[in-house]
C-alpha cells in the first residue's frame, strides 16, 4: 500500500510538470520563452505537488473500522492469584510500526493479587 502511495505521488509530480511546462511552450507567443525559464517553474510546481504527496505517501494510517483489529476479552474468578495479559508483554513485534488497533475489555475478582495488562508491556 505504501509503494502505491508513493507511485501516485510521483507520477502525479510529473504530470504536475507538464502540465505547467507543456501549455506554456505551446501558447507562449510562438514558443519561444526559453527553457530555461519553463523548466524551473514547472520543477517547482513539481517539487510542491510531490513535497505535499510525499508527505501523504509517508503516512501510516491505523486500519480503520472493519480493518485488521485484535480483539481480547478476559475474565477471571479466583482465590488466589491471577494474571491476565492483552497485547504484547516483552513480545517482540511491530518494531518501528504503528501499533495494531485492539480492543481489550478485562475483568477481575479474587481474594488474592490481580494483575491485568491492556496494553504492551515491555
Amino acid at each position: 500500500m505504501a509503494a502505491l502511495r508513493w507511485v501516485v505521488a510521483v507520477v502525479a509530480s510529473v504530470a504536475a510538470f507538464f502540465v505547467v511546462a507543456v501549455p506554456w511552450a505551446v501558447l507562449s507567443s510562438g514558443g519561444h520563452d526559453p527553457w530555461e525559464v519553463i523548466g524551473p517553474v514547472g520543477g517547482v510546481v513539481a517539487a510542491g505537488v510531490l513535497a505535499a504527496l510525499g508527505w501523504w505517501a509517508s503516512q501510516t494510517t491505523a486500519p480503520a473500522g472493519g480493518g485488521p483489529e485484535r480483539r481480547v476479552r478476559q475474565s477471571a474468578r479466583a482465590k488466589g492469584n491471577i494474571r491476565q495479559t492483552a497485547g504484547n508483554a516483552g513480545a517482540v513485534g511491530r518494531a518501528g510500526r504503528r501499533p495494531m488497533r485492539e480492543s481489550i475489555r478485562q475483568k477481575g475478582r479474587g481474594g488474592g493479587d490481580v494483575d491485568q495488562v491492556g496494553g504492551d508491556r515491555a
